[in-house]
């Protein structure tokens, strides 16, 4: 950190967005029930607070949180497809974890894990619970052409919102029936054969508007850019036409309903159902992976306020989102073991003295030596490449059982002396995958035998009353319950346990005349959770206007993360419940000082701010074999026949985990499978600091918004100290790994830019034109290579294969708007992306294992080869644009 704060281009932080100047004292409360601190004097981000800026919004930065506010009209200048792209372009600090372009990516704010950006719509948690198919990503069931605004609270707040958002909360406000008719039309299209219709329209159900219906909805379909370059794909895997094109559909559907009860009550409901299908298929191991997701998720809200003092604010939400993992493996042939020939041919190769194959160069010379023995594998894949788990609705068998009743081979397994495949190449057909646990039953197959759909259900209420004393002291009290549940087809055996949390929290609010400008929050949280230990929460905010549009802000805070269902050991019959596992627990410390006012015409805000982060008992997962120390292959009765780990291999996987000893016993006792997994905590904390620097201004025709994120997010490097070894060798050199990767005890955490620059410049020469610059500017970013690549070294010393940065680019995106019509119903979009035609990776890969590679599946290169890995990233998009027509009325 102190490095970087040396260098002049960070420490100038040329570039800035703006963060929160409000008015402080709590103003009496007008009689008519309104809230004078929604006049034009409330600031946040140095703009007057409008209509659609929510109250919690207006509350938090007033005391000391630092929120930002994305606006409908900032949105649509980027014409964003999906909520990633829009969090990349707008959300200051924002990392997107993976690729949006898969329909899979989080939100992740100022450095941290995305299980600590709580991402809210409508107040509905989107977050991933886990199910035994793959996670769920429910930031992709967002539609963009319905989000009316986006408020980003910094630092620790889980007091309000419950667990996960220990660095942040980014809530999604979309729109809303309001008892007028009103709607939108548009059309998109454009590069990669993009085309999307989409609309929304909202009218009363009654001649007073008390009731009144939006319908909206919208079908987006489109090729996508091509995601891995043609020189990340194993050879086995290109060869069985695992490159193909990814392309990605969205359609939703839904309905939000609203009750005017009074003047100060009403009553909301909405339901949305969304299916997101798309393709992700990985170039070093799958085939063909196409996914598809459902998304019904339901919400209702109820306000009302008693009297110009007493307000109350209720949300619910019940989500059962599920997924159809389809997963079509590379089936590669193996090297023949010797058992696996007839027992004439075993009994030759005995009198040679030969116990077993290691190369298939070594097979294929004994079977040249043997008339008629075919040169070829005879019998289906075993070992590591194939990749794909016992079929045991076939017998329990490794290989692939013919099934056809009609035909000559019915119930004999593929692959035969007299058909055999050639060693290395592709066997010509695909396997099905399963999962680890359940029945043995084929789970990623397609239709209604073999394919299995996995999910959960998540729903609860946060219900918060607010009570004004008078013009010094506000007081709020709430109560949340989350809770959530495996839904998955019963085959793939997940034990029926509910994680319930409740929370009831309060907060005390002070505006204390002694110090003019002054306001302080103070609040606490107690949960109460089943099937994990209680926790408390708390949180201070404060903020001090010196007059002039000086003024300062800070808050702090702790939250927790609870853990998902496979967390908890949920998955599968065995008892991988490790009692041990400790929350993941977040302190947060945010800071800032700025100035804001009106300058030629226009208003401005520059603000400077630090953060800090401290995450402990970081969620993890290993292997029972990697960590159990009972599952050593070197005691004296080893558990199993096959272990591959001794015991300094086991003390040296544990030294960075809080070892599970507990569990181990239980699971050694129960003889699980030591390929089973359990989630552990990490013993070192993960730190994160940083500075920002935020600046906007909002003239007649132009309007900026900049911000400049230098963030230092330390994770424990896990090949500190581990001693290199020669490259194609097994043997150990006598020095560490040389420079940083094997002398530096911590790290900058994977996937998480080291600073970013990023803006949104706005011209509107007119009332019917407006041209807009989103660029973004991004320093070092790492993928970093795994021990056995990592320690990998030439004969001069030198590391074979370097850490990926896969960062230090500038990506400009862009767009050009015209509107027509008196009342500018018709809006024309022109959107741009990459017009500098950037080269960059979203995400990136530090070695990954070739295992179905031709030169691995024979033998001639292994774990000790660097040529056993490969890195690749995924690629952002090329230059490319669109078009969109929006008509509104």
């Amino acid at each position: 950190m102190k490095q970087k704060l040396k260098s002049s281009v960070k420490f100038c932080f040329s570039a800035l967005m703006a963060a929160t100047v409000v008015q402080s004292a709590l103003a009496e409360p007008e009689p008519d029930g309104g809230d004078t601190r929604r006049l034009e004097t409330i600031r946040v981000e140095g703009q007057a607070v409008d209509a659609l800026t929510s109250d919690i919004a207006v509350d938090f930065a007033e005391f000391g949180t630092q929120v930002q506010l994305i606006s409908s009209e900032e949105i649509e200048t980027g014409g964003f497809t999906n909520f990633g792209e829009l969090a990349s372009g707008l959300i200051r600090g924002a990392n997107i974890g993976y690729s949006p372009d898969e329909g899979e990516f989080t939100i992740r704010i100022d450095g941290g894990t995305d299980r600590d950006t709580l991402l809210l719509v409508d107040g509905v948690p989107y977050f991933d619970r886990s199910s035994p198919l793959e996670d769920l990503w429910p930031a992709t069931a967002i539609d963009p052409r319905m989000i009316d605004s986006v408020e980003v609270y910094r630092g620790g707040n889980s007091l309000y919102f419950g667990s996960n958002g220990g660095l942040g909360v980014v809530s999604v406000r979309t729109k809303e029936p309001d008892g007028t008719t009103k709607g939108q039309f548009g059309v998109y299209a454009g590069a990669f054969k993009t085309r999307e219709i989409y609309g929304n329209m909202s009218f009363p159900l009654d001649k007073d508007g008390k009731h009144s219906i939006l319908v909206f909805g919208r079908s987006y379909e489109t090729d996508a850019h091509e995601l891995f370059d043609k020189e990340a794909y194993g050879d086995n895997v290109l060869a069985l036409g695992g490159r193909h094109e990814f392309p990605y559909s969205y359609n939703s559907l839904g309905l939000k309903y609203l009750w005017q009860i009074g003047p100060d009550t009403e009553f909301r409901a909405g339901a949305t159902y969304s299916t997101i299908d798309f393709r992700d298929s990985f170039p070093q191991s799958t085939v063909f992976q196409p996914n598809f997701t459902e998304f019904p998720i339901y919400n209702a809200a109820f306000k009302h306020r008693f009297n110009d003092k007493l307000k109350i604010d209720v949300e619910a939400h019940y989500q059962d989102p599920q997924l159809k993992n389809n997963e079509i493996d590379a089936r590669i042939c193996q090297i023949p073991r010797l058992g696996d020939l007839p027992a004439d041919i075993q009994a030759l190769a005995a009198g040679q003295g030969i116990t077993g194959f290691s190369t298939a160069a070594a097979y294929e010379a004994f079977a040249a030596s043997v008339p008629g023995l075919p040169a070829g594998c005879v019998t289906n894949p075993y070992g590591s490449a194939g990749s794909a788990g016992d079929d045991n609705w076939n017998g329990g068998s490794s290989f692939y059982i013919n099934q056809d009743p009609d035909s000559p081979f019915y119930g004999q397994p593929y692959g035969t002396v007299d058909n055999p495949f050639p060693i290395g190449a592709p066997m010509g057909y695909v396997v099905q995958s399963t999962a680890s646990f359940g029945d043995g039953g084929l789970t990623k197959g397609f239709g209604t035998t073999d394919q299995r759909e996995s999910g959960y259900v998540d729903y609860g209420f946060n219900a918060r009353a607010t009570y004004t004393l008078n013009d010094y002291v506000e007081i709020v009290a709430g109560v949340q319950n989350t809770s959530y549940k495996d839904n998955s087809d019963d085959s793939f055996g997940v034990r029926d346990v509910k994680l319930t949390s409740t929370g009831v929290y309060g907060d005390l609010r002070l505006s204390l005349p002694v110090l003019d400008g002054f306001s302080g929050s103070f609040a606490a949280r107690q949960d109460f959770n089943d099937n994990f230990d209680d926790q408390s929460v708390w949180k201070v905010g404060l903020r001090q206007n010196f007059g002039h549009g000086l003024y300062a802000r800070g808050s702090g805070g702790t939250s927790y993360s609870l853990p998902k269902i496979d967390e908890i050991g949920a998955f599968g019959a065995g008892a991988n419940i490790n009692p041990g596992l400790q929350p993941q627990e977040v302190d947060a410390f945010n800071v800032g000082a700025g100035i804001d006012g009106d300058i030629f015409g226009g208003t401005y805000n520059v603000e400077l701010g630090y953060f800090e982060t401290d995450i402990k008992n970081l969620f993890s997962s290993r292997a029972v074999g990697a960590v159990c120390l009972e599952y050593a292959n070197d005691l004296a009765n080893p558990l199993f026949d096959n272990l591959t780990n001794d015991t300094a291999a086991i003390e040296q996987n544990r030294r960075n985990i809080i070892a599970p000893d507990d569990f181990c016993r239980t699971a050694a006792s129960g003889l699980s499978d030591p390929g089973e997994s359990v989630a552990v905590n990490a013993l070192a904390n993960q730190d994160i600091k940083g500075f920002t620097i935020d600046v906007a201004f909002d003239f007649d025709k132009w309007q900026a918004d900049f911000s400049y994120t230098d963030m230092e997010s330390l994770e424990p490097n896990p090949v500190y100290g581990t001693l290199a070894r020669l490259d194609g060798t097994a043997t150990n050199l006598d020095f560490i790994i040389p420079g940083h990767a094997g002398h530096s005890e911590f790290r900058q955490s994977s996937e998480r830019p080291e600073w970013t620059l990023s803006g949104l410049v706005t011209y509107t020469p007119n009332e019917n034109w407006v041209f807009s610059l989103n660029p973004r500017w991004q320093g070092p970013e790492w993928a970093y290579a795994g021990t056995s690549l990592a320690r990998l070294v030439d004969e001069n010393g030198n590391r074979v294969v370097e850490d990926m940065n896969f960062g230090d680019y500038f990506v400009l995106n862009g767009s050009v708007q015209y509107f027509l019509g008196e009342e500018k119903r018709h809006r024309f979009l022109i959107r741009g992306v990459n017009l500098l035609g950037e080269d960059y990776f979203e995400r990136a890969s530090g070695g990954s294992t070739y295992t179905r590679d031709r030169a691995v599946v024979r033998g001639e290169i292994g774990p000790n080869d660097s040529a056993y890995y490969r890195q690749y990233g995924w690629n952002g998009k090329p230059r490319s644009f669109w078009i969109q027509y929006e008509y509104s009325f």
